[in-house]
C-alpha cells in the first residue's frame, strides 16, 4: 500500500515539474518582456527631458507622454499579472507541502509503532516460538520479510523527506521572488501616480495645441500619416491572406466543438459595438471646427469613459499590435472573406499578436493617447482594402 502511494507520489511530482518547467519559461519571457519596457520608459523618459528644454515641442512632448503613459500602464498590468501567477503558485505548494508533511509523519508514526513492536515482543516471544516449533527455514522466511519491509519504510520515507525539502526550498524560492515583485509592484504604482501629475502636463499642453493653429496641423499630419499606415498594414495582411489562405478555427467549450453559424457579411446591421458609448465623429470627410479644412475619417469616433472595455465585434485573428502618434495603441484583427476590423486609441492591450479572439472577447480598453478630445475609440471595418462606414454594420 505505501510502496503503491510512494510510486502515485513520484508520478504526480514528475509531472508537476514538467508543468513547472513550462510555468518557469513564460515567466521568464514575462522577464525579459518587462525589461524591454523598462528599457524603453527609461529611453522616453530622457526624450521628454529634451523636450521640455524646447517648447516649439509641445506636440513631441504630448506623445511622448502619452508613449511613456501606455508603456507603464502596460508594464503595471504584467507586473499584477505575474504577481497573482507567483501567489497561485506558492498556494499550490504550500497545499502540497502540507500533504506530504501529513503523510510522512503518518509514516513515521508507522515505523516507529513497527520498531517498538519488534524490539520489545518479538524479538524475544517470537524467536522463541520459531525456534520451539523447529523451523529455520520459517526463521528465515520471516527475517526476510522484516528486512524487506523496513527496507521499504526507510525508501518510502527518504522519499517524501526529500521530495518535502524539495517543495519546501522551491516555496521559499518562490516567496523570495515575490518579495522583489511585489516592491516592484510598488514602486510601479509610485511611477503610474507620477504619470498621473504628467498627465496633468500633458492636458494643459492640449490647451496650447486648440489654441495653436500651427500645432493643430501638426496633429493633423500625424493622424494622416496614422491613417495611411493603418492602410498599409491593411494592404499587407490582405496579400498575406491570398498567398497563404487559412480558415478561422471553430470555437471549442471544453471538449464541445462549435461550429460557427455565420459570416462576418452576414452580421451587417446587427453587429455588437466595440465599446459602450456615443459616436463623436462619424465615418468620411468631414470639417475641422477649427482649421476649416477637410479631413477624411475611416471609421467612426465613439466617446467612452477611460478603461472602458474594448470587445472583438466577431472571431477573427490579432494581425497587428502597433503604437502610431495620433491614434496610440492599435489592434488589427481579420475575419473570414477579407474582413478587418481596427481598434486605435487603446489604453490597455489584453491580447497577442496572432491570437485568435471570439466573438465579444475584450481586446482592450478605451484610452486616450494620441486624441486631443479625451477618450475615445477609432474603430474601422475593412473589406479588402476598402474602409467601410462602421454605421451601417452596428446594431
Amino acid at each position: 500500500m505505501i510502496h503503491h502511494l510512494h510510486k502515485i507520489l513520484y508520478i504526480i511530482f514528475f509531472i508537476t515539474c514538467l508543468v513547472q518547467g513550462k510555468e518557469s519559461a513564460k515567466v521568464e519571457q514575462q522577464k525579459q518582456d518587462l525589461e524591454s519596457l523598462r528599457q524603453e520608459i527609461t529611453k522616453y523618459e530622457t526624450e521628454l527631458l529634451k523636450s521640455k528644454k524646447n517648447e516649439a515641442k509641445t506636440l513631441d512632448l504630448i506623445n511622448d507622454l502619452d508613449k511613456e503613459i501606455d508603456i507603464t500602464r502596460s508594464y503595471l498590468n504584467k507586473l499584477e499579472k505575474d504577481l497573482q501567477t507567483r501567489q497561485s503558485k506558492i498556494s499550490n505548494h504550500q497545499k502540497e507541502i502540507s500533504q506530504i508533511s501529513q503523510e510522512l509523519e503518518s509514516l513515521k508514526k508507522i515505523i516507529s509503532k513497527r520498531l517498538t513492536s519488534y524490539y520489545k515482543h518479538t524479538r524475544l516471544h517470537d524467536y522463541q516460538l520459531l525456534f520451539n516449533d523447529g523451523s529455520l527455514k520459517k526463521f528465515k522466511v520471516w527475517l526476510k520479510y522484516q528486512k524487506l519491509a523496513t527496507e521499504n519504510d526507510r525508501r518510502n520515507y527518504e522519499s517524501l523527506k526529500n521530495k518535502h525539502q524539495l517543495l519546501t526550498q522551491h516555496r521559499n524560492r518562490l516567496h523570495s521572488e515575490t518579495l522583489k515583485k511585489e516592491q516592484n509592484l510598488i514602486a510601479t504604482k509610485r511611477e503610474n501616480n507620477n504619470l498621473q501629475a504628467s498627465r496633468t502636463k500633458r492636458q494643459n499642453n492640449l490647451k496650447k495645441i486648440i489654441k495653436n493653429t500651427k500645432l493643430l496641423e501638426q496633429h493633423l499630419e500625424q493622424v494622416r500619416e496614422t491613417q495611411n499606415k493603418i492602410r498599409e498594414f491593411i494592404v499587407q495582411n490582405e496579400q498575406d491572406r491570398l498567398t497563404k489562405p487559412s480558415r478561422l478555427p471553430d470555437k471549442k467549450t471544453d471538449d464541445t466543438i462549435v461550429r460557427r453559424d455565420h459570416t462576418f457579411a452576414q452580421l451587417k446591421g446587427r453587429l455588437e459595438w466595440p465599446t459602450k458609448g456615443q459616436i463623436v465623429t462619424r465615418f468620411g470627410r468631414q470639417k475641422h471646427p477649427v482649421l476649416n479644412t477637410i479631413t477624411e475619417n475611416l471609421g467612426i469616433e465613439i466617446k467612452a469613459p477611460l478603461g472602458s472595455p474594448v470587445v472583438s465585434v466577431d472571431d477573427g485573428q490579432v494581425q497587428t499590435i502597433t503604437w502610431q502618434r495620433g491614434r496610440g495603441n492599435i489592434i488589427i484583427i481579420s475575419h473570414d472573406n477579407g474582413y478587418y476590423t481596427v481598434y486605435t486609441h487603446l489604453s490597455e492591450i489584453n491580447v497577442e499578436l496572432s491570437q485568435y479572439v471570439q466573438r465579444n472577447q475584450i481586446i482592450g480598453t478605451v484610452g486616450d493617447s494620441g486624441s486631443l478630445e479625451g477618450p475615445i475609440l477609432n474603430f474601422q471595418i475593412w473589406k479588402n482594402t476598402k474602409n467601410l462606414n462602421p454605421e451601417d454594420w452596428i446594431t
